[in-house]
C-alpha cells in the first residue's frame, strides 16, 4: 500500500493535471456551437474514434468488476464478460449506420424516441437514462473510491468529491470536444501501462502456485453452471443497457463517417475482449494466492487490489493509481457530458434558446453528479451497482430499438413490453448482499439469470406481440421514418473541425 500523504498528492496532481487541460482546452473553444458542445458532429478519425470508444467504455471499474466477477463465478463468466464489452461496439455497428440513415440531423436516442413513439414514451425513456447513467455515474464514482481507498487508505468521499468535481468542471464547460481531448490522452497512456502491469502481474505470479489453487477451486473449469448463467446475466446486462448510453450515441455522430465509424467501432472490439478477460483474470489469481475467497464480501469487490497488496511491488501500486484515476476521468466525463448534451438537444426540439441550453445542460451535469458522489462515499459493490442499471436496459431495449426497423410498433407498446419485462425481471432480482433473492435461493448465480433473462425475453416477446398485432388491426397504419429526417434539425451551425 501507497503511503496515504504520498496517494493523496498523487490525487490532486492527477485531477489538477486533467483540470488544467481540460479547462484550458474548453476556453479556447468557448464559443463553441450547441452542436459542437453536443455531438461534434462528422468531425473524428478512425484513430480519435478508436480512443475515445475505448476511453469511454472502460473506466476504473475494470479494475475491480471483472475481478469480482472471476473470483465469484471463474473464467466463463470472464468470457462473457468480454463478449459483453465486445457486444457494446457491436450493436452500434447495427444501430449506428441506421440512425445516421434515419435522423442524420439527430443527437440522442432520446430524440429519436420523441419523434418515433410519442411524448410519453420519450419522457419515460428519457428518466430511465437519467436513473441509468445515474448509476453508471455512481459505480464510476463507486470504483475510483475503492481503488484510491485500497491503494493509499484514503476517505472515500474525499476521492469521490474531488474526482468529481474536477471532471464536473471541465465538462460541463467544455461539452464533447473536451471530452474526446482528454479520452484521447487518457487511452494512449493507460493502454501501454494497462498491458505493462498484466505482464509484470504474470511474471510475478508464475513461481506461486496461485493457478493450481484456482483451478482445485474450479475457478479454471468450463464445468460450473452458475458460471455459465452469470456469463449471460453479464452479456445481456451489458450489451443493453449500454443501448441507453447517450456517450456512445454521441460517438455514432462524432466520427466522419460511416466507414470510420465501422473501423472505430472494430478497433474498440478488438481492444475490449482481452483487456477485459485479462483484468478479469486478477480475480481468479486472488482466490488462488489466498488474497480473497469467493463470494468473501467486501474484500472479494476488489479482488485485483487484495492481490496486489499481497504481491505487488510499491511501484506498481503507483501505476495503479495513475491508471485508476484517468481510468475514471475518462468514463465520467462520457457519461456526465452524455447526460449534458442529450438534455440540450432535446430542449432544442422544444424551441429553448442557445444560451438557455447550455446553462441547463451544465446544472443538470451538476444535480445527476451530487447524489452519485453521496452514495459513491458508501463503498458498495461496484458489480452490484452496475446490474442494477442493466436490468432496466435488459427491459427496454428490444422494444425501444425495433422502432428503428419496424414501422408497425406503436409509442404503447415500448411502454407495455418495457414495464412487463421490468416487473418480472425484478421479481427474481437479489438483494444488494449479491446472495439472498426474492424469488430464489441458489447463491450462485442462477437467480440473476432469471431476472436478466425474463426481462429480455418477456419485453421481446410482447413487443413482437404487440407489432403483428398492430399490423393486423391497422395494416395501413405505419410510421413514416421521413419524419425523423424532416422533424431534427440541426441546433444551430457547427464550427470546422480543428483537432
Amino acid at each position: 500500500m501507497l503511503d496515504t500523504t504520498f496517494g493523496v498528492v498523487v490525487l490532486i496532481v492527477v485531477c489538477a493535471v486533467f483540470l488544467v487541460l481540460g479547462v484550458a482546452y474548453s476556453w479556447k473553444r468557448r464559443g463553441q456551437s450547441v452542436e459542437d458542445y453536443t455531438v461534434s458532429r462528422n468531425h473524428a478519425p478512425v484513430n480519435v474514434g478508436i480512443a475515445t470508444l475505448v476511453a469511454s467504455m472502460f473506466g476504473t471499474w475494470v479494475l475491480l468488476s471483472p475481478g469480482e466477477s472471476g473470483a465469484n463465478f471463474g473464467i466463463i463468466s470472464l468470457v462473457g464478460y468480454a463478449i459483453g464489452m465486445a457486444g457494446i461496439p457491436v450493436l452500434y455497428m447495427f444501430v449506428g449506420p441506421r440512425i445516421r440513415q434515419v435522423m442524420p440531423n439527430g443527437h440522442s436516442l432520446t430524440e429519436y424516441v420523441r419523434y418515433r413513439f410519442g411524448i410519453v414514451p420519450f419522457v419515460t425513456i428519457f428518466l430511465s437514462i437519467i436513473f441509468i447513467m445515474g448509476i453508471f455515474i455512481t459505480a464510476e464514482l463507486t470504483a475510483i473510491t475503492a481503488a484510491v481507498s485500497n491503494l493509499t487508505d484514503s476517505p472515500l468521499w474525499a476521492t469521490a468529491v474531488a474526482v468529481g468535481v474536477v471532471v464536473i468542471a471541465y465538462t460541463a464547460y467544455g461539452g464533447l470536444r473536451t471530452s474526446i481531448f482528454t479520452d484521447r490522452i487518457q487511452f494512449w497512456v493507460l493502454i501501454p501501462v494497462l498491458l505493462l502491469l498484466v505482464i509484470v502481474a504474470a511474471y510475478l505470479l508464475s513461481d506461486t502456485d496461485a493457478w493450481s489453487s484456482a483451478a482445485d477451486a474450479g475457478l479454471l473449469s468450463a464445468s460450473s453452471s452458475g458460471s455459465y448463467f452469470f456469463a449471460i446475466v453479464l452479456i445481456i446486462g451489458i450489451v443493453a443497457s449500454n443501448a441507453f448510453h447517450p456517450g456512445m450515441w454521441q460517438r455514432v455522430y462524432t466520427v466522419q463517417d460511416q466507414r470510420a465509424l465501422n473501423r472505430s467501432l472494430w478497433g474498440a472490439v478488438a481492444i475490449a475482449i482481452p483487456l477485459t478477460f485479462l483484468m478479469g483474470m486478477s480475480g481468479i489469481a486472488a482466490v488462488g494466492h489466498g488474497s480473497v475467497s469467493p463470494f468473501g464480501y467486501p474484500e472479494v469487490a476488489a479482488a485485483l487490489f487484495a492481490l496486489a497488496a499481497d504481491v505487488f511491488p510499491v511501484w506498481m501500486h503507483f501505476l495503479m493509481l495513475i491508471c485508476a484515476l484517468m481510468l475514471a476521468m475518462s468514463t465520467l466525463d462520457t457519461l456526465m457530458n452524455g447526460i449534458a448534451s442529450g438534455i440540450a438537444a432535446d430542449l432544442a426540439g422544444f424551441g429553448t434558446q442557445r444560451g438557455t441550453l447550455m446553462n441547463l445542460a451544465r446544472a443538470v451535469t451538476v444535480v445527476v453528479a451530487i447524489p452519485a458522489i453521496i452514495v459513491a462515499s458508501q463503498g458498495h459493490s461496484v458489480l452490484y451497482v452496475f446490474l442494477i442499471a442493466d436490468l432496466l436496459g435488459a427491459a427496454l431495449v428490444t422494444p425501444v430499438l425495433v422502432g428503428l426497423y419496424s414501422r408497425h410498433m406503436p409509442g404503447y407498446g415500448v411502454l407495455v413490453a418495457g414495464g412487463l419485462g421490468i416487473v418480472i425481471g425484478a421479481l427474481y432480482y437479489p438483494k444488494p448482499d449479491l446472495l439472498t433473492p426474492w424469488a430464489l435461493t441458489a447463491p450462485n448465480g442462477e437467480q440473476m439469470f432469471f431476472a436478466f433473462a425474463s426481462a429480455l425475453v418477456i419485453s421481446s416477446a410482447v413487443t413482437l406481440g404487440i407489432i403483428f398485432g398492430h399490423r393486423a388491426k391497422f395494416p395501413n397504419e405505419e410510421f413514416d421514418f421521413e419524419v425523423l429526417d424532416s422533424s431534427v434539425a440541426l441546433i444551430d451551425s457547427p464550427s470546422a473541425a480543428d483537432d
